[in-house]
């Protein structure tokens, strides 16, 4: 049983689109690498160092560089995580509250602060998934983050999978006194054909309505694409149109490299490419 975010969650790094956040603009990663080692059979250890485009008010490019290390600790009914970055340090665990008759419930407890821009925030969350609702599937999750600035934000999201076929839900975003997210989303997947899926969601905030499929060609080779109408009386799209059309498509050309490519076309186009080699 997937959650509402996990539905999408590939679709949505492969076209390139960051779904919690539409209006957020990330630089360019120019060169990443990435290292992972497993010491112990319930602990991880990741690391990462990346090279950032910038691209300052005058337009001129520079170059920045971000690292981050993560240890993360499975102690049986419970998960610890710590990361270490060159701008914030965080901690999350999470923890199996409730594990019977076709019932779980995931309790969890985050922070993160940064040092520099003198910003913190703690976040508790709740999940609960449930797989007998007279023949439907519940997946439930809810966040609530606290800020230095004394401000609550609310993010609870909702998915029903009826049928093995239909899932329907809803993702809302809330500061206790109005609704500022809200994200319906229905995401269709064909019996007959488990490499395949189709979805329609809609941003009401920003009146955008999309519609989109997700295709596996066979074992290694995905491809993503949507089309977005934006109902909204002043946005504009190809041409001057309503339409923004985007895709992504990714490839696995051995065990150790992969190449991703995503493109967006609208008022503006964007395209980008990144290969990944894994090194044993």
């Amino acid at each position: 049983m997937a959650s509402f975010a996990d539905l999408l969650r590939g679709v949505n790094s492969r076209i390139g689109f960051n779904a919690e956040d539409p209006d957020r603009s990330d630089n360019n990663v120019d060169q990443k690498l990435s290292f992972s080692a497993k010491p112990k059979k319930n602990i991880n250890l990741d690391m990462e160092r990346k090279v950032e485009q910038t691209i300052g008010d005058d337009f001129t490019t520079d170059q920045a560089e971000k690292t981050v290390s993560k240890l993360k600790i499975n102690h049986g009914d419970c998960t610890t995580t710590y990361t270490f970055a060159n701008d914030k340090m965080a901690f999350d665990a999470k923890g199996k509250a409730v594990d019977e008759d076709g019932w779980r419930v995931d309790i969890g407890a985050a922070g993160e602060v940064k040092q520099a821009d003198k910003k913190w925030k703690v976040t508790g969350s709740l999940d609960i998934k449930g797989s007998d609702l007279g023949g439907a599937k519940l997946a439930l999750n809810a966040k609530a983050d606290y800020n230095e600035k004394g401000a609550i934000t609310v993010k609870p999201a909702v998915n029903i999978e009826v049928a093995d076929e239909i899932n329907l839900g809803v993702s809302l975003k809330s500061d206790t006194k109005a609704v500022q997210e809200i994200w319906p989303q229905l995401v269709y997947k064909p019996k007959d054909n488990k490499d395949s899926f189709y979805w329609a969601r809609v941003d009401v905030t920003r009146s955008w309505l999309m519609l989109g499929c997700d295709q596996k060609l066979r074992e290694g080779i995905s491809h993503s694409f949507e089309a977005l109408y934006g109902y909204g009386k002043d946005f504009k799209g190809i041409k001057g149109q309503p339409i923004v059309i985007r895709g992504g498509v990714n490839y696995e050309l051995s065990e150790q490299t992969e190449v991703g490519c995503a493109a967006s076309i609208g008022d503006t186009y964007n395209v980008g490419m990144d290969v990944e080699h894994k090194v044993d």
